[in-house]
């Protein structure tokens, strides 16, 4: 396939929040040849490429201002699939719907998910992403057995965690900086039930909060908080615990049963009458300060007062795709859309500093709408935001009125966040300053990284809008250092 063959076209390309972004020509390639020839065109141009999958990042990770944003989502096919031993090959714009809905009546379900079944293998591993269960499994990339990706010259390599582990724990994580992956090899998870055994607990504060994750920890196989962002003072912190466990073999009675798309389908009718893509505008009403502490209010205390302590089985799509209950949710954040905010902490220093971040925000006026917890281990990978800690993701709306005041509070919780020795994860992100990544992420894995991308890409053809605002001043910064 030749580059002028490929048809350009210019399109809005903005991050999943609808908060950053610009336009940019955009190129769909179907194969391999297509992604050839995409570089080719790029090169040609004189413009940058910026890789994108379904665009699940909420921020500027899979956007080009002004560049050549290649999509690879059409490239969505799944090449192999072994259920005897649960391994699956597919292209890298095949989404976990896909994964899952293929491979789940022979007993197997991806081994991390995200709270959405919609981004692509391709950017998961792009961002390594985390799930319910990251203190237990670690993030998606300790479960990737090899990567077919092309190099920016348009060579192929097929890469394996036995003989190229160094280079691995560069791509994985890698922002999609380095090369692209056009297949991904995964090992799924063994299932023996449709259903997860889930227990819900409510938490009146955020150290009750804490306290329960570290009872259930070494016991549950996912685990999930909920955070109240409005409620202050005593209750500062409150909110709802989930625990899961993998239902074992021979638990259930009739494991088959559940273990198809249609039972684990999620319900397209709010109380099988209202359809559920009416729901965000039923929704919108409440998006502003007082509806969502309504919202929130409401949620604690129906938590508290009718699950505590509660326990039910629940299907695995359920319990992981909470954002693809209400299809365009997001649309309430319109017409300036959302950020998401992820921090993650240390665990001896979680604690205050979630307590920190969160009577600031109330202090600035500027609370987060929506606050998920989750408990995290560390690994491998250059780029990581993996720790022996937890972390806090956080909604806030954008508005032309309080987005200048937004992003300064991301900055001042990001200093509080680098005091304590914390990380961030670059998926959620649409705010860092590149000081900010350079104080959170060691030195000598920016410094493997800066050299991985010289000799992978050394005319730095690869680059998000992502990585011009945050990444590239650290790496140009750790050149001039080593020079």
């Amino acid at each position: 396939m030749s580059a002028t063959s490929l048809s350009p076209r210019t399109e809005n390309v903005s991050g999943w929040g609808m908060a950053v972004g610009g336009q940019a020509l955009v190129i769909r390639p179907t194969s391999a040849d297509g992604v050839r020839a995409a570089l080719q065109l790029a090169r040609s141009q004189g413009l940058k490429v910026a890789l994108r999958g379904s665009g699940c990042s909420y921020g500027d990770a899979a956007s080009g201002n002004g560049k050549l944003v290649v999509d690879l989502s059409q490239m969505n096919r799944i090449l192999a699939w072994d259920p005897a031993s649960g391994r699956v090959r597919a292209e890298a714009g095949t989404t976990l719907r896909q994964i899952w809905q293929h491979c789940l009546a022979d007993g197997w379900w991806p081994p991390v998910v995200s709270g959405t079944m919609e981004p692509t293998l391709g950017g998961a591993v792009a961002m390594n992403i985390h799930g319910k269960n990251a203190f237990g499994v670690g993030p998606i990339g300790e479960h990737v057995r090899s990567l077919r990706v092309m190099m920016v010259d348009g060579s192929e390599r097929t890469l394996t965690p036995e003989h190229d582990a160094d280079l691995l724990h560069a791509i994985i994580g890698g922002l999609g900086e380095l090369c692209v992956v056009l297949e991904v090899e995964l090992q799924l998870k063994h299932i023996y039930s449709g259903f997860l055994d889930v227990h819900a607990l409510a938490a009146p504060d955020l150290e009750e909060m804490f306290r329960i994750f570290d009872e259930w920890q070494d016991r549950s196989d996912y685990l999930v908080g909920w955070l109240d962002g409005f409620c202050g003072g005593k209750g500062l912190g409150r909110g709802l615990v989930h625990v899961a466990h993998q239902v074992k073999e021979g638990a259930d009675p009739d494991p088959r049963r559940m273990l198809t798309v249609a039972a684990q389908s999620l319900p397209s009718r709010l109380f099988g009458i209202l359809p559920k893509s009416w729901m965000w505008m039923l929704m919108k009403p409440f998006a502003h300060d007082l509806g969502m502490r309504l919202i929130n209010v409401a949620k604690y205390w129906s938590g508290r007062l009718l699950e505590h302590d509660k326990r039910y089985r629940q299907t695995h799509a359920a319990f992981h795709f909470l954002l693809d209950y209400v299809p365009n949710w997001k649309f309430i954040y319109k017409p300036d859309g959302l950020i998401q905010h992820q921090i993650f902490v240390p665990k001896d220093k979680a604690r205050e500093v979630f307590r920190q971040v969160l009577a600031l925000e109330q202090a600035r006026g500027l609370p987060t709408w929506l606050a998920v917890m989750k408990r995290h281990r560390p690994d491998p990978y250059l780029l990581t935001h993996g720790l022996d800690g937890y972390s806090l993701a956080q909604d806030f709306r954008v508005t032309k009125g309080n987005r200048e005041r937004l992003w300064a509070l991301c900055h001042e919780i990001d200093d509080i966040v680098v005091k304590a020795g914390g990380r961030f994860y670059f998926a959620k992100d649409a705010t860092l300053r590149p000081a900010s990544v350079a104080a959170a992420f060691p030195a000598e894995n920016m410094k493997k990284f800066a050299d991985v991308r010289k000799e992978l890409d050394p005319e730095g053809l690869l680059a998000t809008d992502l990585y011009d605002r945050a990444i590239a001043p650290v790496l140009d910064a750790t050149k001039v250092a080593k020079g």
